[in-house]
């Protein structure tokens, strides 16, 4: 079954927020049968694409998923994610496809605090920290150190404005860029098919090498994924990590945000609490 009309007519595929995803998640959007192009597309993978369990991940139907399994735990013993046919689960299959090695180890971690405290209303500060990622999470990549901690303090001119000819461009990625930000949150995605302006990401910041910026798209994801993967392997994951960021305030991401009365919208450029620094 097809990824119906009606969500397929939602994507810009000329969003800069898309920019980043593989080319095969536009051609898998419009196939005739959904599952069966995005396990092609997985069997055609530079490596192959593993469960937080170490399994061949593969895309089944939502129906396939027993009565009383805990999603993230049949992912995790089975390597099958169950997959609607919404935008959801499509932008959920397309993150597998970008961030492997990432998705695996959330998954993984989900997967431990399941097996500790059960499937509770309750998720506990772990797991909320976990599904924050998962689904709304935007991850700012910097070789100026000072463009992320604007951030945290909610500096949005020395983070946004001042800076703004050393963020990256995302569909002509500059090796002089400083800052790039790149969509993680499959929840993100889906709502940025109807983008507004007040809509925040979970913003993780990491820090790169200033020769990062010259690698080329497909390395430069291949590394953030492996960089993402180790960190959250290990990092006691806080939900107020997390540094909140107006998407459409990200320079090129909004033609309205090159004039600067843009961000005098306190309603949605707020001042806040400081961010604790993320290793």
């Amino acid at each position: 079954m097809p990824l119906p009309f009606s969500e397929q007519s939602l994507i810009n595929w000329s969003a800069p927020w898309l920019a980043h995803l593989p080319s095969v998640c536009r051609e898998v959007a419009s196939s005739a049968d959904l599952k069966a192009a995005l396990n092609a597309a997985l069997l055609h993978s530079a490596a192959p694409v593993l469960s937080g369990g170490g399994l061949p991940l593969h895309f089944i139907a939502q129906a396939d998923l027993p009565a009383g399994a805990a999603y993230e735990s049949h992912i995790h013993a089975t390597g099958g994610v169950p997959t609607r046919l919404n935008l959801h689960d499509f932008f959920n299959a397309c993150i597998w496809l970008t961030f492997p090695k990432t998705k695996a180890v959330l998954n993984a971690r989900q997967a431990a605090q399941i097996e500790l405290l059960g499937v509770t209303h309750e998720r506990g500060m772990a797991r909320d920290a976990l599904t924050l990622f998962d689904e709304n999470a935007a991850i700012l990549v910097v070789s100026d150190a000072a463009i992320g901690e604007a951030l945290r303090r909610f500096d949005w001119g020395n983070a946004l404005i001042a800076p703004r000819a050393h963020w990256d461009e995302p569909f002509h990625p500059r090796a002089d860029a400083r800052a790039a930000l790149y969509g993680f949150g499959h929840a993100l995605l889906e709502k940025l098919t109807q983008p507004r302006k007040a809509m925040c990401a979970h913003t993780w910041v990491v820090a790169v090498e200033p020769d990062w910026f010259a690698l080329p798209l497909h390395a430069r994801l291949a590394d953030l994924d492996a960089r993402l993967a180790a960190q959250l392997a290990v990092i006691e994951l806080n939900p107020r990590d997390f540094c909140p960021l107006p998407v459409l305030g990200v320079p090129h991401f909004d033609a309205d945000n090159a004039d600067e009365t843009f961000y005098n919208d306190a309603r949605v450029f707020r001042s806040g609490r400081l961010r604790l620094s993320q290793l």
